[in-house]
C-alpha cells in the first residue's frame, strides 16, 4: 500500500529508480578522443589489436641472449664459457649482450640475468642454467594481432589505455557524456556574489549538483535561477530539452510555491512525484517532451541535504545509464554507532554520520545547521524502510556516498 503524506502516494525507491530508467535509453553519440582524453570513457566499439603485442621476441632482463642447450648442467661450482659476440645473430657456443627490451638475436633461445654470468677475458661465464623460452617475451604473446583486446561498453582504465597505446593507437571511439542542464529555481534564492537579505540564501544547490554530476561522468551546465512562475519555469524546460538530462533544484513538494510537478505535468510526463526516502521525499521524475524528443527529467528538491541525497540516488544512475556507465560502486565499513539513530518505517532513511577509528556518530541536523552537516559527513547509515531505527553501540554499515 502506497505511503500517504501529503502526496497522492509514495514510491519505493527501488520502484521510482526502477521506472524511470526504463523510460529513456543510453546516448547513441559518439565521439573520438584522444588516448591521454580516453581514461573512465566507455568504448563504443570493440578495439582489435591491430599488431602483435609485443611484436618482436624480445628481453624480458638485463643479461645475455643464449642457446638454452649450452648451459645445460652450469652452476656456480661449474660455469660454461660463451663466446662473446655482437652479430644479430648466434649459433652454439656464442652470447650476446641484451637488455630489457632488446630483440632477441638469430638463434638465441634464452637469456641469462646478468647476476648470473662472470667476465672471463673476451667471453661470459654463465653460472646458471635456463631453458628454452626462459626470460624472454615472445611475439604476439601478451596479444595477438586480431584479436579483440575489449570490448564495447568497457569503462577503460588507465592501464587499459596503456595497452592500447602500446598497440600503437592515439584515439579511440567512446560513448559521448550526457550533457545535463542544471536549473536552480525559487524566489528566495540570489547568485554566489549577491549579499542575502533576509528571506533569502546564496543559491548552492547549483553548484553542488554542478560537480556531482561532473563525479558521475556527465558534462553539466547550471541555468540561471528561474523565478517560482510557471511561464519562466515551461520556458526553462524547453531549453533543457536540447540537453541530454534535466535536473531542476528547489518548488519540487506540494506547497503553494511548488510549480515544478505541475509545469512538467503540462510539458511531457511525470512519472514519479513522491518517494519514501528521507530526506528527499518530494522529488518527481519525468519526461519532457520538446524539440521532437523526451528528455528525462529528475527534480531534485531545494532543501540541501535533501537534494544531495536526491541526486546520489537519482541523477547518478540516469547520468550512467545515458553514458552507458557502469553503476556506481560505493566503498562501505562496518562501524558501532556511538547514539541511537531514528528512522520511519516505510521510508529509506539516509543518516549522516562522520566515522573516527571504528565509531559511527550521527550528526545533529537541526536549523541552518544542514547545510554543514553535509560537508561535515563522512558517510550514511542507511536504513531499510522495514528497519525502525539502530541503537547506540549496534554495529552498522556505512556507504561513503561522496
Amino acid at each position: 500500500m502506497p505511503l500517504k503524506s501529503g502526496f497522492r502516494s509514495l514510491a519505493s525507491v527501488e520502484d521510482a529508480l526502477d521506472m524511470f530508467l526504463r523510460s529513456f535509453e543510453p546516448l547513441s553519440r559518439i565521439e573520438v578522443v584522444s588516448l591521454e582524453e580516453a581514461g573512465e570513457r566507455v568504448l563504443a566499439a570493440d578495439i582489435r589489436a591491430p599488431r602483435d603485442v609485443p611484436h618482436y621476441d624480445r628481453s624480458a632482463m638485463d643479461g645475455y641472449a643464449v642457446v638454452a642447450s649450452d648451459t645445460f648442467g652450469s652452476g656456480k661450482d661449474a660455469g660454461v664459457i660463451l663466446k662473446l659476440t655482437s652479430k644479430d645473430s648466434i649459433v652454439s657456443g656464442e652470447c650476446r649482450q641484451v637488455h630489457t627490451g632488446s630483440p632477441i638475436p638469430e638463434g638465441a633461445d634464452a637469456v641469462v640475468m646478468l647476476e648470473y654470468t662472470e667476465a672471463a677475458g673476451d667471453g661470459v661465464e654463465v653460472l646458471a642454467q635456463v631453458s628454452p623460452g626462459q626470460n624472454i617475451g615472445l611475439k604476439g604473446e601478451d596479444v595477438r594481432k586480431g584479436d579483440i583486446v575489449f570490448r564495447e561498453g568497457r569503462l577503460l582504465k588507465p592501464s587499459d589505455v596503456g595497452l592500447l597505446a602500446s598497440m600503437g593507437l592515439t584515439e579511440v571511439a567512446v560513448y559521448a557524456k550526457p550533457r545535463v542542464l542544471i536549473i536552480p529555481t525559487g524566489e528566495e534564492i540570489v547568485p554566489r556574489g549577491v549579499e542575502p537579505t533576509p528571506g533569502q540564501m546564496n543559491e548552492s544547490n547549483g553548484v553542488m549538483n554542478y560537480l556531482y554530476v561532473k563525479r558521475f561522468g556527465g558534462v553539466p551546465t547550471v541555468h540561471g535561477i528561474v523565478s517560482d512562475v510557471k511561464e519562466e519555469l515551461a520556458a526553462a524546460l524547453d531549453e533543457g530539452a536540447s540537453y541530454d538530462l534535466i535536473v531542476t533544484t528547489g518548488g519540487s513538494s506540494v506547497g503553494k510555491r511548488d510549480l515544478i510537478a505541475e509545469v512538467l505535468a503540462s510539458k511531457g510526463t511525470v512519472l514519479v512525484h513522491g518517494v519514501a526516502i528521507k530526506p528527499g521525499k518530494p522529488v518527481a521524475l519525468g519526461l519532457v517532451d520538446a524539440g521532437g524528443k523526451r528528455t528525462p527529467i529528475v527534480c531534485l528538491p531545494g532543501y540541501p541535504a535533501a537534494c544531495a541525497v536526491d541526486s546520489m540516488v537519482f541523477v547518478d544512475p540516469a547520468v550512467k545509464k545515458l553514458g552507458h556507465m557502469p553503476p556506481a560502486a560505493y566503498r562501505t565499513q562496518k562501524a558501532v554507532l556511538t547514539r541511537k539513530i531514528y528512522s520511519e518505517a516505510g521510508y529509506r532513511t539516509y543518516t549522516r554520520v562522520s566515522v573516527e577509528e571504528g565509531r559511527a556518530t550521527p550528526l545533529r541536523t537541526k536549523g541552518a545547521g544542514v547545510l554543514s552537516s553535509i560537508s561535515r559527513a563522512d558517510g550514511y547509515v542507511i536504513t531499510p524502510p522495514d528497519v525502525e531505527g539502530h541503537e547506540a553501540g549496534e554495529e552498522v554499515e556505512v556507504t561513503f556516498l561522496e
